[in-house]
């Protein structure tokens, strides 16, 4: 079946202005829409059944859905880099973006109706995939993507998590870190992936390991409280962070208690956002392409809104392990 972006292809025009051509929206010149309209005749474009249905309900408007720990957080700001990739892809094939709040005595279903009410076309959740209100949504009729999400309900997109960590924690046993001390997010799938690759980096390499200690994702309070607990008991060598702004939390509490990064201790974590850069030294990360993903998500969301793309499907965007100054080897 020829598709938009055979179209695109073959014409050199975007995909988003195909898409406009194909189904004569504003923001097209006659020349360009002649041209295009010529090219998928040519080709043998003729959109499926499921893709007409679709196109002729929709309002062009997307929902972005951030209910993390029973909340509407914006405070993560890697999260929000993701988001603007999204937004700029979203804005530039005509379409808006629409936050969703569970809404004033809506009820049961809470998030389904304000999708419903407010008629968009899909919805991007950065979410607690375990919460009902987010479960109902993702069974709904609305077309869905989420991030870290994996599951047979929607498609997903995420980082190679297992193999990154993996990779982190052997180049760390290498530089004679055997004793690093691992806080970790809450119990999920993204979690589950990453101490698993620092299980399997210590396993192949022959050496015993420390256990894993339970923080949370973005908590730079409980890393600081974690980390003033764990240390003097457990003395590692390296220390390996959820996230970037967790391990601010812990980078103080290893100041506070005198101590110096890589000399005393060295520290590692996952994002690679802009807090990485801004501790002293700057952090080495297993570093997600926020760019990437925020791509990955928004092309299959409008997949499946405007090509009636119905396969479930995991889509892993590749990250990249950076060593900075934050480690050094003790050998």
């Amino acid at each position: 079946m020829i598709t938009i972006y055979d179209i695109s292809e073959k014409s050199g025009f975007a995909p988003g202005t195909v898409s406009k051509a194909l189904n004569n929206y504003y923001g097209v010149n006659a020349e360009t829409r002649r041209k295009i309209l010529e090219i998928a005749r040519k080709m043998g474009y003729t959109p499926n059944a499921n893709a007409r249905a679709l196109k002729a309900k929709h309002s062009h408007n997307l929902g972005v859905l951030f209910y993390l720990r029973d909340s509407l957080d914006l405070c993560q700001h890697f999260l929000i880099e993701i988001l603007n990739e999204f937004k700029r892809i979203a804005e530039d094939r005509g379409y808006d973006i629409t936050l969703i709040s569970k809404g004033k005595d809506l009820g049961a279903q809470a998030f389904v109706k304000h999708c419903h009410i407010r008629q968009l076309d899909g919805v991007l959740i950065f979410g607690d995939y375990g919460s009902d209100l987010v479960h109902e949504l993702m069974c709904s009729d609305i077309p869905c993507v989420g991030f870290d999400y994996l599951g047979n309900l929607m498609s997903g997109v995420m980082c190679d998590n297992y193999q990154k960590t993996k990779q982190l924690v052997t180049q760390l046993i290498e530089m004679g870190h055997e004793n690093i001390l691992f806080f970790t997010g809450e119990d999920n799938f993204v979690t589950k992936e990453r101490k698993r690759g620092f299980a399997d980096a210590f396993r192949e390499k022959g050496k015993e390991r420390l256990p894993c200690v339970r923080a949370c994702y973005s908590d730079p309070d409980l890393c600081y409280e974690l980390t003033k607990k764990y240390y003097p008991e457990l003395k590692p060598t390296a220390i390996l962070y959820p996230d970037d702004f967790a391990a601010v939390g812990g980078i103080n509490a290893l100041h506070q208690m005198k101590l110096s990064i890589p000399q005393d201790v060295s520290v590692a974590s996952f994002d690679g956002s802009i807090f990485s850069q801004l501790t002293s030294p700057p952090l080495t990360c297993v570093c997600q392409d926020v760019k990437k993903i925020g791509e990955a998500l928004a092309e299959k969301l409008l997949r499946i809104i405007e090509e009636g793309d119905d396969k479930k499907e995991l889509i892993t965007v590749e990250a990249e392990v950076k060593f900075t100054d934050s480690c050094r080897s003790i050998i």
